[in-house]
């Protein structure tokens, strides 16, 4: 007998959210909802806000597909996440924002982007739309190394275990898909 599970890949899963179908909603919550809280809680550094966080995310994503149609629904739904969590951090202030792994990643990427502020809503969505392309090229196993550490936030010691690296391993990939970024956005365009 087929577990329930079975039904949904990456697609199928795309195509369920698209014609919102709630069991695809169900799975995106079940399938990634532990790494999603991790996300959230990690920038929070509050259970309660962390589990807030993420139901607020997944009212956003079924609200926002249709139109949208995510590529990578892990990516999509943890930058959905990503947002709610800064925007509660920012309206609770800054004093009460997570450790040192969400800084340092976005101290990271400030080599490839400005602050999300310096940006146009057409700018945005030109880098959203190149982020989408950039994370295609990318083989699985880096383009889940580049979710975790920026999307999800994990230190690169954490991402290293989740995907049976050494920390070491994860810097390298980093350093050299952070210069891959940079290039393909300067080439569309985008200043860094």
């Amino acid at each position: 007998m087929d577990h329930p599970h079975d039904q949904w890949n990456e697609e199928s899963l795309r195509k369920g959210l698209y014609v919102h179908d709630e069991a695809a909603l169900e799975e995106v919550s079940r399938r990634y909802g532990c790494l999603l809280y991790g996300l959230a809680y990690r920038i929070l550094g509050s259970a309660s806000d962390a589990e807030e966080c993420v139901n607020d995310a997944l009212l956003d994503l079924w609200n926002a597909v249709p139109p949208d149609d995510p590529r990578h629904v892990l990516a999509y739904v943890s930058a959905l996440v990503r947002r709610r969590a800064v925007d509660r951090v920012r309206y609770k202030t800054a004093s009460r924002r997570g450790g040192e792994d969400y800084e340092g990643s976005l101290e990271e990427l400030s080599e490839c982007l400005s602050a999300p502020e310096g940006y146009s809503s057409l700018e945005t969505v030109a880098i959203r739309d190149c982020l989408q392309r950039f994370l295609r090229t990318l083989s699985e196993k880096d383009r889940t190394v580049f979710t975790l550490r920026y999307f999800a936030c994990m230190s690169n010691e954490d991402v290293g275990k989740a995907c049976g690296l050494r920390e070491s391993a994860v810097v390298m990939r980093l350093v050299r898909m952070r210069k891959k970024l940079k290039a393909v956005l300067e080439d569309d365009g985008i200043t860094v």
